[in-house]
């Protein structure tokens, strides 16, 4: 039986992962790099974060099951995903977009909280 739910941290992982090193080649490119940390976000978010859970239920598949891990990756998800544009936004210069940020980071916070929960809740038989 595969582990899904790995799998989907994975993909999602590489996908954000093609956004964030395309967005640096254009930052490289265009010479702007005011957007830099909305990059370096992505990547420790999207990428590095979701490889880490992906790592964690690819090895641990017992925690995988059930509603809480597939929330844990709609909260980083979700987070990622509105971070980045907010972000980069932001520190373009749009200070419109800073309430998107802080949610964001919430959503993110949310998450990693979710995840010491999955750690530390004992496994059911």
């Amino acid at each position: 039986m595969s582990n899904s739910i790995s799998l989907l941290f994975f993909r999602t992982a590489a996908v954000l992962l093609i956004v964030g090193m395309l967005f640096g080649i254009y930052m490289s490119a265009s010479g702007n790099h005011a957007a830099a940390g909305a990059h370096a976000h992505l990547n420790l978010i999207g990428f590095v974060v979701m490889s880490v859970y992906g790592i964690f239920f690819g090895l641990n598949p017992q925690r995988g099951t059930g509603r809480m891990p597939k929330i844990l990756w709609g909260l980083n998800t979700i987070a990622a995903v509105v971070m980045f544009p907010s972000l980069a936004l932001l520190l373009n210069g749009h200070p419109s977009f800073e309430p998107l940020v802080a949610a964001a980071s919430f959503l993110a916070l949310a998450g990693s909280i979710l995840f010491a929960v999955l750690l530390f809740l004992p496994i059911r038989a």
